[in-house]
């Protein structure tokens, strides 16, 4: 399948040109907003809100809340006429009703299809240990926004095949990697929408500079066991070094594009041959990327 790439070094802009797409679709792609909001329902995480409310808002431009600029990039999507609109994860530091409740009203008020893949904090409260358990007590929550499944999902919008998997504990299990090679095998051309980005050795010094961890998908080499204990990665399952093989050595002819976040900065680089992984800015920053796919001219 032949795929053609523009906007590579631009952060807040990507075109992709795939052979036997007829229409243009646009895509707005969002991530890392990590606004905070709690009420009643939530009493335990009360105390977190004001804390992680001014830890992220010294981070906007400006000093702007973060919520306010999570609610401008939906209507920047809007403005853009984007078909649908992909959140990867982190749009709320954790799972609160009252947080939960804003991100379904905003995602309502688009009038468009959205998808929503989770992230790190997106389940997780500050009080409770890190566990896949506790991930999987809190997907209920999210069933309304990830058409009852947030392990894996997929939407059709002009012909594309829009995959977005929960990499949120930095592994892929078995029945996500089988879910995502039958998407493969559909031969329409897809995107994935992941939080946590793949590693790649164009990403990996970037990553590292700014973390001082391979904080990616299926990487290995770079860890130390404080930097386990701190993002509370394991060494990778088996089906993790599985998913990162056949998505950077693989048969993915008809993968245009590996979107995520995670890291706080934007880039763009190969993730296999002539494919490529683009990392979106945070939303707390300002940062979108708008996708436009369209035919080869």
């Amino acid at each position: 399948m032949k795929i053609l790439y523009e906007d590579l070094q631009n952060p807040e802009k990507t075109t992709i040109r795939i052979e036997g797409v007829e229409q243009k679709v646009k895509l707005m792609h969002i991530t890392d907003s990590h606004f905070v909001r709690c009420d009643e329902r939530d009493p335990e995480a009360r105390q977190s809100m004001e804390k992680y409310q001014e830890m992220f808002q010294e981070l906007t431009p400006d000093g702007v809340p973060p919520l306010q600029i999570f609610k401008e990039a939906l209507e920047r999507s809007k403005g853009v006429g984007a078909e649908c609109t992909v959140l990867t994860g982190d749009i709320i530091h954790f799972p609160s009703w009252a947080g939960l409740d804003v991100v379904e009203e905003g995602l309502k008020g688009l009038g468009t299809p959205f998808l929503y893949t989770l992230g790190n904090h997106d389940w997780f409260f500050p009080y409770l240990e890190w566990s896949d358990e506790v991930r999987a007590s809190f997907y209920p929550r999210f069933h309304h926004l990830t058409r009852g499944n947030p392990a894996c999902q997929v939407v059709e919008v002009g012909g594309l095949r829009l995959v977005a998997l929960d990499n949120s504990n930095y592994q892929v299990s078995q029945e996500q990697l089988d879910f995502l090679q039958q998407q493969l095998q559909s031969g329409q051309p897809c995107l994935l929408f992941i939080h946590i980005p793949l590693y790649t050795p164009a990403l990996a010094p970037a990553v590292l500079e700014r973390w001082e961890a391979p904080i990616m998908l299926g990487s290995s080499a770079g860890w130390t066991a404080a930097g386990r204990e701190r993002f509370k990665a394991r060494e990778n399952d088996a089906s993790t070094i599985a998913c990162h093989q056949l998505l950077t050595s693989g048969a993915v002819e008809n993968l245009a594009g590996v979107f995520c976040g995670h890291v706080h900065f934007a880039h763009a680089g190969e993730f296999s041959p002539g494919r490529f992984q683009y990392v979106t800015r945070p939303c707390f920053e300002g940062g979108y990327r708008t996708i436009e796919i369209g035919p080869c001219s």
